[in-house]
């Protein structure tokens, strides 16, 4: 039993002695802690590389898909839009074409009003120089008839004197009530065929402006205006719009611009 227990004893010293520490074991230790923090940083930085790849590549994904769906669009939407967008330009060109001309108009109009004034005060201040003349000779007239008169006796004289002062009282009052009469219903008159005549260029010169456009103005039997037809030239169709009070102003605009464009 102690022969046993001796062997055992010197077993265990001799494992004892065989997990002593040396100075290589603690250098071997090092050195594979070493490398194993170099290769887990290694694999750190190849996880990084990694997934900043995978990012890219993705994105990558993302714009063939986008480039791809948008291949699929119809090449016939994309010519629609694109008309529709010419189409808007050009509208917005021929309103303000259109106002333009409207401007010019108005200019017109006004310059026209005052040269036409200024011709009716011409015609009156040669209306009133007229009639001075005209008074002038009626003066005379009664000047002739007095010594006429006196001539003939002296009785006579002075029922001539009377008579030729009333008749040329009698002729200039006329002369000059008529010739103030005259000159007013003269002035009134031009006016309103200036405000006529204007009115009736500006409507002639707005149709003209439509029909320039495409657009013509229809009449109805009562000779009002109800109706347009519309020709338009990039299609080669035509359109007819009827007026009607229940829509808009707006959308009955906006449709025969569309019609027209």
């Amino acid at each position: 039993m102690a022969a046993a227990d001796d062997n055992i004893v010197t077993l265990i010293q001799e494992v004892a002695s065989q997990f002593q520490r040396s100075g290589a074991d603690l250098q071997n230790i090092q050195k594979t802690t070493h490398d194993m923090r170099e290769a887990e940083n290694n694999r750190n930085e190849m996880m990084h590389d990694a997934r900043t790849l995978l990012q890219k590549m993705s994105r990558n994904l993302q714009l063939s898909r986008s480039k791809g769906s948008r291949q699929h669009v119809d090449p016939d939407s994309l010519r629609h839009d694109d008309r529709m967008m010419e189409m808007d330009q050009q509208k917005f060109s021929i309103a303000k074409a259109i106002q333009d001309i409207d401007q010019d108009i108005t200019s017109l109009e006004a310059e026209i009003h005052q040269l036409r004034m200024q011709s009716l005060e011409l015609d009156s201040s040669y209306t009133s120089s007229s009639g001075g003349a005209s008074s002038g000779a009626s003066s005379a007239a009664a000047g002739a008839s007095k010594s006429n008169g006196s001539s003939g006796g002296e009785g006579d004289g002075d029922v001539g004197d009377s008579d030729a002062g009333t008749n040329g009282a009698s002729v200039r009052g006329r002369g000059g009530r008529n010739g103030g009469i005259d000159k007013d219903e003269v002035m009134l008159n031009d006016e309103e065929d200036i405000l006529d005549d204007t009115a009736h260029a500006m409507a002639v010169l707005r149709l003209q402006l439509y029909r320039g456009i495409g657009i013509e103005m229809l009449e109805n039997e009562l000779g009002v205006y109800s109706k347009a037809r519309i020709r338009s030239s990039s299609k080669n169709d035509v359109h007819l719009v009827k007026f009607d009070d229940q829509l808009s102003p707006y959308f009955q605009t906006n449709l025969i611009w569309e019609f027209a464009s």
